[in-house]
C-alpha cells in the first residue's frame, strides 16, 4: 500500500497513516429503478438513469462508515453470533434428552450417549463463553475501507431486485449498498425517489427524493452520483480527476509514483498536493495545487515535447505532401524538428508513388525523398510482376539443364565411337552432336543470367 497522508488515489489506496484502512473492500451497487404508477409503460429512466449515475461513480473515495453505522453493524455481528452458538447449543441439549427417552437403548448404551452427549453440551458452552470474552475485549471494526463500483456497473448491467428483492440480490452479487429508486412521471417531469440499502445492516440508510426532466436526466445523474460520492465518503473531501498527455506518462503525487491513463485523487484535508509528471521524449512538467475541502477540480496534463535536433526534407518532385505518424505536416522543402523518437516521414505526391523514410532521432540533417513515377501497379503490383517473372526464367533454366545434360551425353557416345572407328559418318553426326551440345550450353547460361537478373529485381521490388 502506497502511503501519501490524507489522499486516496484511485487504482491505489493512500489514506491518512493514522486510519489504516481494513483488508475488505466496500462495494457499491446500482440496480434498476422501478415505475411506480401502476399500468404505465417502461420508462427509458429507468434504465438510463442508474447507467449515468453509475458512469458517474467509476472512481470513489474511501467509505468512511460512521460510528452510529459501525457500532450497529457490529451489535448485529454479536447477535448473529450469539443466535448461531445458541441454536447449536439447544440442539445439543435437545440431542441429550432424546437419549433419555429413547426405548431402543439398553442401560449401557444409553449412559455412553449421554455421557457424549454432555461432551457436546460442554463443548459448545464454552464456545459461547468464548464469544462473550472476545465480544468484551473487541473494540468496533475500523471505520476506513476501500470502496469501488460494483464490477458489473462498470460494465452496463444493473441489478436485478424484482425476483428476488433487496437483502437476496445485494448479497448474491456481493455489494455492501444497493442503490435502487422508483419514477414518478408527472406532466413532463419524473419524481425520482433513491434509496440505499445496506446488506449488512439489512435496512434502508437514506431516502433521497428529486425531480428532473424527463427528456434530460444527466444533470440529475451527476447530482446523484455527488450526493453517493460524499455519502460514500462520510467527510468532506477534495477531488481532482486528472488525464495524462501522453498517457503513458509517468505521475509522482508528493514524491508518490502512480502510473495509468486516467486517475481520480481525493484528499480530506486543506493543502496543497505536487504533481510531477514525466515521459521519455518530453519536457517534465511539476505543478503544485492548492486544494480546499469542497473542491472539485479537473486538470489535463499535457507534456511538450523534448527537441533534439531537425530534420531538412526536400522531395522530388517538390511541393509534396509531408506527414509524420500519419499527422499532416505541411509540403516540401520542410524542416521537422526532432523529440528523441524515431518517427517515420511519409511523402506523397500526385501521380507518383508514395515513399517512407525513418527520421533519426537527434541532430541536425539533410534528407531527400525520390518519389518515382506511379506505373499503375503499386508497390505490391510490381512485386508480383517481378515474382512471376523470376519464376517463369527459373522455369526455363530447370527446363534447360536437363537438356543440356542429354546433349553432353549424346555428343560423349559420338565422340568416343569416331576415336575407336574414324568412320566419316561418324564423324558428320559428332559434329551434329557438339552443335546441339554448345546450342544447349549457351541457352542454359542466357537462361541463368535472365534468371539471375530478375532474381536481382525481385529482391529490390521487395525491398
Amino acid at each position: 500500500m502506497m502511503v501519501v497522508i490524507g489522499l486516496h488515489l484511485t487504482g491505489q489506496v493512500a489514506v491518512n497513516s493514522s486510519t489504516p484502512a481494513a483488508a475488505t473492500v466496500w462495494t457499491l451497487g446500482l440496480a434498476r429503478f422501478g415505475q411506480v404508477t401502476a399500468g404505465e409503460p417502461s420508462s427509458v429512466l429507468q434504465e438510463t438513469l442508474p447507467r449515468l449515475i453509475a458512469a458517474d461513480l467509476i472512481s470513489l473515495p474511501i467509505r468512511r462508515i460512521p460510528d452510529a453505522a459501525a457500532a450497529e453493524t457490529a451489535k448485529l455481528s454479536v447477535l448473529r453470533a450469539y443466535f448461531s452458538a445458541g441454536v447449536d447449543l439447544a440442539s445439543k441439549l435437545d440431542a441429550r434428552s432424546a437419549f433419555f427417552f429413547e426405548p431402543s437403548l439398553d442401560q449401557y448404551a444409553k449412559k455412553d450417549s449421554i455421557r457424549l452427549a454432555e461432551k457436546q453440551i460442554a463443548s459448545a458452552s464454552q464456545k459461547m463463553a468464548e464469544l462473550d470474552l472476545a465480544t468484551t475485549a473487541s473494540r468496533i471494526m475500523p471505520i476506513d475501507r476501500v470502496a469501488k463500483l460494483w464490477d458489473g456497473n462498470a460494465n452496463g448491467q444493473l441489478i436485478d431486485i424484482t425476483v428476488s428483492g433487496l437483502s437476496p440480490a445485494a448479497k448474491a452479487v456481493g455489494v455492501d449498498l444497493l442503490v435502487n429508486g422508483s419514477i414518478t412521471r408527472q406532466s413532463g417531469y419524473a419524481m425520482v425517489v433513491v434509496r440505499g440499502f445496506d446488506a449488512t445492516l439489512e435496512r434502508d440508510v437514506f431516502v433521497w427524493k428529486t425531480f428532473c426532466s424527463i427528456d434530460d436526466p444527466a444533470p440529475l445523474a451527476a447530482d446523484i452520483a455527488r450526493r453517493l460520492e460524499l455519502w460514500v465518503a462520510g467527510r468532506a473531501f477534495a477531488r481532482i480527476g486528472l488525464s495524462l498527455n501522453p498517457s503513458s506518462a509517468d505521475l509522482r503525487v508528493n514524491g508518490e509514483l502512480f502510473s495509468g491513463k486516467s486517475l481520480v485523487l481525493y484528499t480530506y484535508e486543506n493543502g496543497r498536493v505536487n504533481l510531477e509528471t514525466t515521459a521519455s521524449g518530453y519536457a517534465t512538467r511539476n505543478i503544485n495545487v492548492d486544494l480546499i475541502l469542497g473542491d472539485r477540480k479537473s486538470i489535463d496534463i499535457v507534456l511538450e515535447p523534448l527537441e533534439t535536433g531537425i530534420v531538412h526534407l526536400t522531395t522530388d518532385p517538390p511541393d509534396t505532401a509531408i506527414s509524420l505518424d500519419s499527422v499532416p505536416l505541411g509540403r516540401s522543402p520542410i524542416s521537422i524538428k526532432l523529440d528523441g523518437g524515431r518517427g517515420i516521414a511519409n511523402a506523397t505526391a500526385q501521380d507518383h508513388e508514395s515513399q517512407n523514410i525513418v527520421l533519426p532521432s537527434s541532430g541536425e540533417s539533410e534528407l531527400n525523398i525520390n518519389l518515382l513515377p506511379s506505373d499503375g501497379l503499386g508497390p505490391s503490383g510490381r512485386i508480383g510482376v517481378a515474382k512471376d517473372l523470376f519464376y517463369s526464367s527459373l522455369g526455363w533454366f530447370v527446363l534447360c539443364i536437363p537438356a543440356t545434360t542429354l546433349t553432353a551425353g549424346v555428343f560423349g557416345g559420338y565422340d568416343e565411337a569416331y576415336v575407336r572407328s574414324g568412320a566419316s559418318s561418324i564423324y558428320d553426326s559428332r559434329n551434329i552432336a557438339v552443335a546441339a551440345l554448345t546450342t544447349s550450353i549457351i541457352a542454359t547460361g542466357v537462361t541463368a543470367t535472365v534468371m539471375i537478373i530478375r532474381l536481382i529485381k525481385y529482391l529490390k521490388a521487395a525491398h
